[in-house]
């Protein structure tokens, strides 16, 4: 239970929040891919730090721990999508499943696109709704078929049921549908945070794909890829980097294998790469003063307080409940804010004090039916609970408010 939620709300503000890169937006020039908080789309063209602050607020870092970066040729799209029509499942699923394409192609603004089949044998993309014999509570699974270098299919499978027999109401089929054509379309890795859509761990809640999954994503089509469809071009791979070009402009020579205790400390990002190393090595008091260290670095005090915030729930993570409770209450009174003010629920929650940690965020529900940190760890509660009647309820009422469901 503890590294579940754990993993649930320290990763939320890990890496984005901590190394938060405010830059003015750029009237640069690239096309049509253009969106009003983030430009989508990199090549060579661009400077290095704009590169360096994409690559700290995605999670590119994870994609490529899988060894290879395997995407599309974009001289490819729009891909052709086959979406079974099965009359053994209710009629919304397909529906539903087109709707993950098609908002993922709407999000990135055209670096994926896509246009739906009847026959399959004209698809490079395939659905299909079966029976899957598991005890998982996974909804969907993605597989791409690779000979040599070369994609030679890409299959999506939705098993037709969950475990319990019953059909996937339309927001699960959504969250799993955007996550599996996530990995698709080359998010072969996975996000360490829960409000992204490619978190690991299904909360049935993630149906808003953020600025990092478009981040990551822009970042995977910017890097000339280990495996694709078609062969780029030697003109289009001038235009791209390799992945360890991008990595490189990170500039952080922090490993497992760093002698932390003599490693000075350079800009923000040597200073949280350090505080990683030491908190993974369970010197908890020596990754907070590093933590303390970007805090200060922050002009803004909500970047301060989100820092303290995960120092706070680093502590959660050891245990170390009195030095927690310092490290939220300084949050708290650095900013009030959403998140700092779920942090005595979140405290409760760990200490084992369930009932008073709902009652906390119940209320803060009520004062606020927009603040979508209380609702995901009073969702989250209830799920690890298996209070399945509360979760659904909480769903209703704040479902489209909090939970940013259309």
């Amino acid at each position: 239970m503890k590294k579940l939620v754990i993993g649930t709300f320290l990763i939320a503000f890990g890496t984005f929040a901590l190394l938060n890169v405010q830059q003015a937006p750029q009237e640069q020039n690239f096309g049509l891919q253009k969106i009003s908080a983030i430009t989508l789309g990199y090549d060579k063209s661009m400077s290095e730090k704009t590169i360096k602050a994409a690559v700290i607020d995605s999670y590119y870092r994870q994609v490529c721990q899988r060894g290879r970066i395997v995407r599309w040729n974009k001289a490819s799209m729009p891909l052709n999508v086959y979406i079974q029509d099965s009359k053994d499942v209710p009629e919304y699923y397909r529906e539903v499943v087109m709707n993950a394409y098609i908002t993922w192609q709407r999000a990135s603004e055209g670096i994926v696109r896509f246009q739906f089949v009847e026959d399959p044998s004209q698809a490079d993309m395939k659905c299909y709704f079966k029976n899957v014999n598991s005890v998982s509570d996974a909804i969907g699974v993605h597989e791409f078929s690779v000979n040599g270098n070369r994609i030679t299919d890409s299959v999506i499978t939705f098993s037709k049921t969950n475990k319990n027999g019953h059909s996937h109401d339309s927001k699960q089929l959504f969250s799993s549908a955007l996550q599996e054509v996530g990995h698709s379309i080359g998010l072969t890795g996975s996000s360490p945070s829960i409000y992204d859509v490619m978190y690991p761990v299904g909360t049935k809640f993630n149906t808003e794909i953020t600025t990092r999954d478009l981040k990551t994503l822009a970042l995977v089509y910017a890097t000339i890829p280990d495996i694709t469809n078609e062969p780029l071009s030697q003109s289009e791979k001038s235009m791209l980097f390799t992945s360890s070009e991008i990595l490189a402009t990170l500039n952080v020579p922090v490993d497992d294998n760093t002698d932390l205790d003599s490693f000075a400390g350079g800009d923000v990002a040597s200073h949280l790469a350090l505080a990683e190393q030491y908190r993974n090595r369970a010197q908890y008091d020596k990754a907070a003063r590093e933590y303390q260290i970007v805090a200060q670095s922050k002009s803004d005090a909500r970047n301060r307080s989100e820092v303290y915030y995960e120092i706070a729930v680093m502590y959660l993570d050891a245990e170390m409940y009195d030095e927690a409770k310092s490290a939220a209450d300084i949050a708290w009174n650095t900013d009030e804010n959403d998140l700092t003010i779920t942090l005595p629920p979140l405290l409760n929650y760990y200490m084992k004090r369930s009932n008073t940690a709902v009652q906390q965020l119940e209320q803060l529900m009520k004062e606020n039916p927009y603040n979508k940190y209380a609702y995901k760890l009073l969702c989250q509660i209830y799920r690890d609970k298996h209070h399945e009647n509360l979760l659904n309820s909480t769903i209703r009422r704040y479902g489209k408010t909090a939970g940013v469901v259309e």
